[in-house]
């Protein structure tokens, strides 16, 4: 599935029954919500009492749009759960939404019925009566979709500015790429990806810094500290605090976008089949111990948001992509398999051998190479019996043959 993100203009009309159809969602989350909390109901139950809400109260919204709200609350409730298991600090996930904020809703074609329709770029969405709906023009860009492909659209409202985001499905490749050729990655902070390949060079993608814009975020973060909440210069410092948050976010999200279809493009003209990612985990490599990265944002480093570019980029052109467990890759030798190195991120060079220094990233990248079972795994073992890895300063990490 991909998703396309499309500005649209409404009039007055229009705005009113999209403003109308977003507070309906947002009674009905808040309704079910309270409905949690008040008694111990199965997601059955709770099913039922969307119905319930959506006929007694007369809301214009469909069901199926009314279901997938209710959706939307039972998969954040399943979330918490399962989060919880694993860590006990985490918090709840939802809170009763208010009535200041635009509360983004979605509508499923549903061939047509409660749904919308595509045609001549005019999307008509129907309302609770077939007999009233809604004509939005879209941008000439938008013509990538159509009724046959769009599964779902999702309205959303951004600095008083209106936005449908559209995932549709995309016609697969007919790309054949050999599943023996293999490339692993290492994701951290400094280099975004460490890449090992039996293919190509090795190859290390430097992660995006935006000093200036986190110097100015900080800034901001600290005028606004010493602002009263809520008084006129505290809203003034707020809206460029948020601007420039935004600035950082978009550049961040651009360059990973960048990043991840460079690595695929890679793999596509070397005729790789197989992509192997560490599965790591940010939240354990935010630490106070870890001065680098001690007090930056899970968003701002975004590695989960980077695995999953790579990881649909890779499924749409018929790439085997594998996560995996990264627990040891970078304190193990790539060479002899045991445990001999430091987990301390200030050691950036380890000894494989005796005189042999290499990167710890690309090590770790070895690593979760030889982590897959596959049909290629034994390649892997010969490579580094054949192979003699070394730091090209020149030419970042290399590998070379033993003659």
């Amino acid at each position: 599935m991909l998703s396309l993100k499309v500005k649209v203009k409404l009039n007055q009309k229009q705005q009113i029954i999209v403003e109308t159809l977003s507070n309906e969602h947002r009674l009905l989350y808040n309704y079910l919500l309270s409905s949690i909390k008040e008694k111990s109901l199965t997601f059955k139950e709770l099913n039922q009492h969307y119905k319930n809400y959506r006929n007694n109260n007369n809301l214009t919204i469909s069901s199926k749009s009314a279901q997938n709200t209710c959706i939307q609350l039972i998969n954040s409730i399943k979330s918490f759960y399962k989060l919880r298991k694993t860590d006990i600090t985490v918090n709840f996930p939802y809170k009763f939404k208010s009535y200041k904020y635009f509360t983004s809703f979605m509508i499923d074609n549903n061939n047509g019925n409660g749904g919308f329709k595509i045609k001549d770029n005019i999307l008509s969405i129907n309302l609770n009566s077939t007999k009233n709906k809604i004509d939005i023009k879209l941008p000439n860009y938008a013509n990538i979709i159509n009724e046959n492909n769009i599964k779902t659209l999702t309205f959303k409202k951004e600095n008083n500015h209106y936005y449908i985001i559209f995932v549709y499905q995309e016609p697969k490749s007919s790309t054949k790429l050999n599943k023996d050729n293999f490339l692993s990655i290492d994701l951290g902070y400094s280099s975004l990806a460490t890449c090992y390949s039996n293919k190509v060079d090795n190859i290390s993608i430097s992660n995006l810094k935006l000093k200036k814009l986190e110097k100015r975020i900080k800034s901001l973060q600290s005028l606004k500290d010493k602002k009263k909440k809520n008084s006129r210069k505290f809203k003034k410092i707020n809206k460029t605090f948020k601007k420039v948050k935004s600035k950082q976010h978009n550049k961040i999200k651009d360059f990973q976008h960048k990043t991840s279809t460079k690595i695929i493009k890679t793999c596509i003209e070397n005729d790789i089949g197989s992509l192997v990612v560490g599965d790591i985990k940010v939240k354990k490599i935010i630490d106070k111990n870890n001065h680098k990265l001690s007090g930056i944002s899970k968003s701002t480093l975004a590695l989960g948001r980077f695995k999953t570019f790579l990881e649909y980029k890779s499924k749409k052109v018929n790439i085997d992509f594998y996560k995996v467990n990264e627990a040891y890759t970078s304190q193990k030798n790539c060479l002899t398999g045991e445990l001999q190195f430091s987990s301390d991120l200030s050691n950036r060079f380890v000894e494989v051998k005796e005189g042999v220094f290499i990167n710890r990233d690309l090590n770790s990248a070895v690593n979760i190479a030889k982590k897959v079972k596959g049909t290629w795994s034994a390649q892997v073992d010969k490579l580094l019996v054949c192979h003699k890895m070394f730091v090209d300063y020149n030419s970042n990490l290399q590998m070379s043959e033993i003659k």
